[in-house]
């Protein structure tokens, strides 16, 4: 039976029974069918499945088994215990969970849509802070349909209490699946738009279907702290089950016939749909592929690329403490795809914390998932702005890693110790980075991390910034101006070398952005943490050269 095609004769009986099961002294408020007959994978003898709400009901909460005028399992409800368990989980969900899928509502349809969005508002908050404690600030960068939110919870709600696993299966597998998805969404559309006003979501629509992107201030706010407060996430499971067990207070024959039952069912050969197994495969990118695993993200780009059987290799990329490394997957035919995976989580990244104590003029972001998320974010905004970055493919979420292609090239840091070495004259392409530097920061950025070694020239003449890990919108580019300058000259022994590259990247960065930065940069707070690993006489040069370059009117 498909949703909404209860019969006048089956709701004319539904309704004795409930009657029959509030008793004397209460009246029901609301009913609503849900299970096997609504969903539309009933047998010829499952009984219809019933939440009777009745405004005074002597056992509060209990299970009713009746055999006419329908055979039907009833959970009767105090219409201030169905409340309660709606927005704070009171019951451990035990009613208010029944409303995640597909229901038909027989009596007072507004009571019951009521406690099914006050329910999804939580359940949305719920999986929000999970999003968050989980990936941080990339959480920002997902996409994250609709249907994430149930199946996710609906996969929880399986762990915690396994006998529903099979109506869920079929619920989400039979021929009204497509059907009993659209009806339980609508609910979660609606909680959804109720918690846009918090600041902390924002809800799109986008390619037919609904999705959510997580807003970082909002996450932070005092109205997200005050959704969490409606719920105490430790004891849900624990809660469920002693309601269960109270609820289901009823003679030993029925007892054992719903157990076997749940028994048969369990034991049924069932293949969940791969959103209710593996709910975190619904999670998008803007740009990219969502996996949780390395191994799953190999397979995809090697699929992508054609290549049915591979071997792989990895090599560091760059200096010894990066945390990139170049993946080649070969195949037998001698064909080949290459990209960057570059861990954020890596050991090795605990240079942020002790450059975050050498230089106490900028401040380096620690957290993997913040760092992720700069990195993630930066390449998106900054190529949209005509910056040369490469394409992200994809992240790996459980691990922290990204994923980007690999540019072909020559590092920057090669050309430019050309330069310091005297091995050549030729400035053009650092002149082109000052310009590149420029670009950024007119893009309202700052790298944070301006050093040429991450920077490639590529086949094409572009110059690709790879390194993007502690860039920010609105960030300190007057950092950006000094890094450079400084850290070429602390690699350096050559005054005149040295001279070279700071007035050809000066002279490329004033033309696109003008000279406040430059001017700013001669501050003595960011000539400090170079100071000493720098030889005296350099440290002069770089100076000289910020005061030539920041002058109205420099050559």
């Amino acid at each position: 039976m498909t949703p909404g095609r209860l019969g006048p004769e089956e709701v004319e009986r539904l309704m004795e029974v409930a009657h029959k099961v509030v008793g004397p002294g209460g009246r029901p408020v609301a009913v609503a069918a849900y299970g096997s007959k609504v969903a539309g994978y009933a047998r010829p003898d499952s009984d219809y499945d019933l939440i009777v709400v009745a405004d005074k009901f002597k056992g509060r909460v209990r299970y009713r088994y009746v055999n006419s005028p329908v055979t039907a399992s009833a959970l009767v409800v105090e219409a201030k215990l169905l409340e309660r368990d709606a927005v704070k989980a009171y019951l451990g969900e035990f009613v208010s969970g029944r409303l995640l899928n597909v229901y038909e509502p027989v009596l007072n349809p507004d009571l019951m849509l009521h406690a099914e969005v006050e329910s999804k508002k939580r359940v949305l908050a719920e999986e929000i802070l999970e999003v968050e404690s989980q990936y941080g600030e990339f959480a920002q960068d997902l996409v994250i349909p609709l249907e994430y939110f149930l199946f996710n919870k609906l996969h929880k709600r399986a762990l915690i209490y396994p006998p529903a696993l099979y109506s869920y299966i079929k619920t989400y597998s039979c021929p009204s699946a497509q059907e009993n998805k659209r009806f339980s969404l609508r609910g979660f559309a609606e909680a959804a738009s109720s918690l846009q006003a918090s600041g902390v979501l924002r809800l799109e629509e986008r390619d037919g279907g609904l999705q959510v992107r997580l807003l970082g201030e909002g996450l932070k706010g005092r109205a997200f702290a005050r959704l969490l407060s409606l719920f105490n996430l430790t004891t849900r499971g624990v809660r469920q089950y002693a309601v269960h067990g109270y609820a289901g207070r009823v003679g030993f024959n029925v007892f054992k016939d719903e157990a076997l039952s749940k028994v048969k069912r369990m034991q049924a050969k069932a293949d969940p749909p791969e959103e209710l197994e593996e709910p975190k495969s619904l999670l998008r990118l803007e740009e990219g592929v969502a996996l949780p695993k390395t191994d799953q993200m190999v397979e995809r780009l090697a699929s992508l690329a054609g290549l049915a059987s591979y071997r792989k290799t990895e090599k560091t990329l760059g200096e010894v403490y990066s945390t990139a490394r170049l993946v080649t997957l070969r195949g037998p035919d001698g064909a080949e795809a290459r990209f960057v995976l570059k861990r954020f989580a890596d050991i090795r990244s605990v240079k942020w914390a002790i450059l975050n104590v050498w230089t106490p003029a900028h401040k380096f972001s620690t957290s993997p998932q913040a760092r992720m998320h700069r990195e993630y974010y930066a390449s998106l905004a900054l190529r949209s702005k005509g910056v040369a970055v490469p394409r992200i493919l994809g992240a790996v979420l459980d691990e922290k890693a990204l994923v980007k292609e690999f540019v072909e090239g020559k590092r920057l840091s090669d050309a430019v110790q050309s330069i310091l070495d005297g091995r050549t004259e030729d400035v053009a392409v650092v002149e082109r980075f000052g310009e590149a530097v420029a670009g950024v920061h007119r893009a309202g950025f700052a790298l944070g991390d301006s050093k040429s070694s991450n920077v490639i020239v590529g086949g094409d003449g572009a110059l690709y910034f790879t390194d993007l890990e502690q860039a920010t919108e609105g960030g300190d580019q007057a950092w950006d101006v000094a890094t450079f300058v400084y850290y070429q000259a602390k690699l350096s022994l050559k005054e005149a070398g040295m001279r070279k590259v700071a007035d050809a990247f000066l002279k490329g960065y004033r033309r696109v952005n003008g000279v406040e930065n430059i001017a700013r940069a001669g501050a003595q707070r960011y000539v400090a943490p170079f100071r000493p690993l720098t030889a005296p006489g350099l440290l002069k040069t770089v100076r000289e050269s910020l005061e030539v370059n920041s002058a109205p009117g420099a050559p």
